[in-house]
């Protein structure tokens, strides 16, 4: 499957891009007969061989067959091979989206998007836990949330305008009542689906309806291998048990289930055995989550690690990822870099992905292609209340309101959005280093620290000039101390 990930891609990153092709693709974004694209109604017909009914439709399925045919014959990828891959209907929504972003911006290193891939939408601000980083401040329900009849109508404009996931959050998105009937309106558009949960409402049943409702992909937080220090950090005594139960009750129902976790100074030394106590529980995926100083973060920003531990941290990341039998990732941007430079070159793992171990793949410029950050360019957030943001960990950046703006509209006309998609603007490191197409850093960590989204980030090694101007003092001192 990874293979046929990266052969697609590649497909795509080289031969989509030139002015014939382009051409192609720019007649493919008009719409067809009802809220489609051409282009999506040939990548139906493509994946599944057959003739649509309306005669330009016929005309342009027949001309993107033989340009992707062609493309197939370059790069020595079966047609029927990637036809059958396009049968899954989020699979060709990504690849939509992907071709989309050409037509309008032509190939870009990082690759602009017509709309987001992923979109994650924190549901509601209710939540049963009071975490110490949590970047919501969640707790009771804002009066302003959107309406049910509100979501459901945002869920249809997110389809019709090619977003590809969306991935619900919180607060804790499976305590309120509009999870189910949103997710199952999301999954009958086609839409890939996801939840970042804390897990402890995941009882067998709870587990069972969300793999009936349709939601791929669990993502659950587990801070430490300690219940104690979990339990303190999430406000809650008991919730480690309650969490770990969730884990193995979505892995039972078959769900793809990840364990996410906020490292800190708290839990660093965890990390090696919270990553085999995953594959013990049965996880498919171990994530590093960077802790961001927004919202309850900043009240404990002294206890984010330095950027020597995270250094530390993201190779042991690559080194466990060899050997564990699961995989392990990080949203640290800089994951991207460290892999490569690990791997010699013969790996990558940009923005949340691993592209496989393979050195004839060209993967840093397929890396290039994918982007690092990808917040206002690859996914954005959407707030309780419909507020749009670059990324979950940006909320007091809106680049509208979903009440006020069709998303669409909000998504290209965003100033904010326009500024995040160019990385010569950006500062320090950030700017100059050799890995700014695949890295980028993240834009929240700087936002967070410098209330610029431009800054430095602080979180990588080759800012540590950055780091050590804005550092506490009992930070410093610890990383002098190890």
């Amino acid at each position: 499957m990874v293979s046929m990930i990266v052969d697609t891609l590649r497909a795509i990153r080289y031969g989509m891009g030139n002015p014939l092709s382009r051409a192609i693709l720019k007649t493919g974004m008009k719409r067809s007969t009802g809220a489609v694209s051409k282009l999506d109604v040939a990548l139906e017909a493509f994946a599944f061989g057959i003739i649509p009914r309306n005669f330009d439709d016929r005309a342009y399925t027949k001309m993107l067959q033989i340009v992707l045919n062609i493309v197939c014959w370059i790069f020595s990828v079966e047609p029927r091979d990637l036809a059958k891959y396009f049968q899954d209907p989020v699979t060709r929504r990504g690849v939509a989206s992907v071709l989309k972003g050409i037509a309008t911006y032509g190939v870009t290193r990082p690759q602009l998007l017509n709309s987001p891939f992923l979109v994650v939408w924190n549901l509601t601000n209710m939540c049963n836990l009071r975490c110490k980083h949590c970047y919501q401040r969640a707790g009771r329900v804002s009066k302003d949330e959107l309406s049910l009849e509100e979501k459901l109508r945002l869920v249809d404009e997110l389809a019709e305008a090619g977003v590809v996931a969306i991935a619900f959050s919180g607060g804790e998105p499976l305590i309120h009542p509009d999870f189910f009937p949103t997710a199952r309106r999301a999954r009958e558009r086609s839409l890939y689906v996801s939840v970042a949960t804390n897990g402890t409402l995941i009882t067998p049943s709870m587990a069972s309806l969300l793999k009936k409702v349709g939601v791929g992909y669990v993502e659950v937080s587990l801070d430490s291998v300690r219940p104690e220090v979990h339990d303190d950090f999430r406000g809650l005594s008991g919730a480690w048990n309650r969490t770990v139960e969730g884990i193995r009750n979505c892995v039972n129902a078959g769900i793809l289930t990840v364990v996410a976790m906020v490292v800190t100074r708290l839990n660093f030394e965890d990390v090696p055995e919270l990553i085999d106590l995953s594959k013990k529980l049965g996880a498919s995926r171990f994530m590093h989550f960077n802790f961001i100083p927004i919202g309850n973060g900043r009240e404990i920003a002294g206890l984010d690690i330095t950027p020597q531990q995270r250094e530390e941290l993201l190779r042991l990341l690559y080194d466990k990822s060899r050997t564990i039998g699961i995989e392990v990732l990080s949203t640290a941007p800089q994951f991207a870099r460290v892999v490569y430079q690990q791997s010699h070159g013969e790996a990558i793992a940009p923005a949340h992905f691993y592209l496989g171990q393979n050195r004839n793949w060209g993967l840093k410029a397929l890396a290039e292609f994918i982007g690092g950050c990808g917040a206002g360019r690859l996914y954005c957030a959407i707030e309780p209340n419909g507020d749009v943001a670059p990324c979950v960990f940006m909320p007091q950046i809106i680049a509208g309101n979903v009440k006020e703006k069709s998303f669409p509209e909000i998504w290209h006309t965003a100033k904010i959005f326009k500024e995040l998609q160019v990385r010569t603007n950006l500062q320090g490191s950030c700017r100059t280093c050799d890995f700014n197409r695949i890295c980028g850093g993240c834009r929240a960590r700087s936002l967070g620290y410098f209330e610029d989204y431009t800054a430095p980030d602080v979180g990588c090694i080759n800012n540590i000039e950055a780091w050590n101007k804005i550092a506490p003092p009992e930070q410093l001192l610890y990383a002098r101390a190890r």
